[in-house]
């Protein structure tokens, strides 16, 4: 049987910094999760809108990674906040990928960033700030799930779940088309939600490819990834 490939949005990564030398960058546990539960993992490189459809051809399912700002002119705001943490080339090609997705009816998996992306693509907004969110170290938790009963979350993880913590943005307006599925019980922050239609879509706020190898229901995220969503 052939292995279902996913095809895995990349970032951009100076390296060493301020060289001007640039690698396409994606986390190795994103791509490790996607392996473990049977799939293949494809990077796709930032590049041109119109070699969205391409790619999408290529892949039977798309992970949106984390990474920048999402450019908060594509939900009709100002920049609110001194930072130079945004890709206006990623925003738009991975907007181009979405919307080829979303026509093929191609499942989206979208982590951070990504989920924050969809949710603008959608027709949904951003906090552009927000306190609390950002654990001091990249391993381990920060805080518990509270999980909306009869969700594809509900199926992988318990309420009260651990998750951990990595953005700096969060989801405003939940687009039309979306329900949310999982909040964080300290402030109500949005922390999954899935399609309300038959598109399959799954969107996490945390990052569960950095607890995966020690959390047996994060991994699971990534079977259902690849053998069900």
């Amino acid at each position: 049987m052939a292995k279902v490939v996913v095809g895995i949005t990349g970032n951009e990564k100076e390296m060493p910094a301020m060289s001007g030398i640039k690698y396409v960058a994606v986390a190795q546990d994103l791509s490790e999760g996607v392996k473990q539960a049977g799939g293949l993992p494809i990077v796709i490189p930032i590049g041109k809108p119109e070699l969205a459809k391409d790619y999408v051809d290529m892949v039977d399912k798309l992970i949106l990674s984390g990474g920048q700002h999402v450019d908060p002119r594509f939900y009709g705001q100002e920049k609110e906040i001194d930072s130079d943490d945004y890709s206006l080339a990623r925003d738009q090609f991975e907007l181009a990928l979405i919307k080829e997705a979303l026509r093929q009816k191609k499942p989206i998996f979208a982590v951070c960033r990504g989920m924050q992306l969809l949710n603008v693509a959608l027709g949904g907004s951003l906090h552009q700030s927000i306190q609390g969110h950002w654990q001091e170290d990249v391993s381990g938790t920060s805080h518990s799930l509270e999980i909306r009963p009869n969700s594809r979350v509900s199926q992988l993880f318990q309420a009260g779940t651990q998750i951990n913590s990595l953005h700096r943005q969060s989801i405003k307006d939940l687009a039309p088309g979306l329900v949310a599925t999982a909040h964080d019980p300290r402030d109500g922050t949005i922390e999954a939600y899935e399609s309300r239609g038959q598109q399959s879509i799954l969107g996490i706020q945390w990052h569960p490819e950095f607890l995966a190898k020690n959390c047996s229901h994060n991994q699971k995220l990534f079977d259902y990834l690849v053998q069900t969503l």
